[in-house]
């Protein structure tokens, strides 16, 4: 299958709300207003374009930015210079097909030519998201501390140094 990664225009914003919800469990749940606001904030919004649709997309903040998740707001304390991926989701139909790999890819190469040091994310150990924490141990992130932003879960945060 031929995909493209690219910017985010208008028109991607029903079908971004939509892969998010698919993946809710594993993300923070975003409506429209919600989505608008870490659009203007956020640096990256990479979408991986299909000959039938939008396939995934990503989303990521540098540091020194005025996000309100507490997530982010711990690597702001704690690094420096980085890009801050918030959520990556991939549709259904297309999972295991690359997607993810193709954003990663991008944003990685995004935040080498802004000079930045590092690539950070968290991901859910409780819930636990397997194929996430296998993705990034994959790609050499390395776990570099664990916070319980709300009752019920526990998030690793790691890092990989661009």
């Amino acid at each position: 299958m031929e995909t493209k990664i690219r910017d985010f225009i208008n028109t991607d914003t029903p079908d971004i709300l939509e892969i998010n919800q698919e993946s809710v469990q594993m993300l923070s749940p975003m409506n429209e207003k919600r989505f608008h606001q870490l659009r203007k904030l956020s640096s990256l919004l990479l979408v991986c374009q299909t000959p039938h649709g939008i396939g995934g997309f990503l989303l990521g903040f540098e540091s020194n930015t005025k996000y309100d998740s507490t997530n982010y707001q711990w690597f702001d304390e704690n690094e420096e210079q980085f890009l801050y991926i918030d959520r990556v989701a991939v549709s259904s139909p297309y999972r295991g097909q690359g997607i993810g790999k193709q954003l990663y890819d991008q944003a990685v190469i995004w935040a080498r030519n802004k000079s930045l040091i590092s690539v950070v994310a968290e991901i859910n150990i409780k819930p636990r998201n397997e194929e996430s924490l296998c993705f990034h141990k994959m790609r050499r992130f390395v776990e570099i501390g664990r916070r319980s932003p709300e009752s019920g879960k526990i998030v690793s945060l790691q890092k990989l140094l661009v």
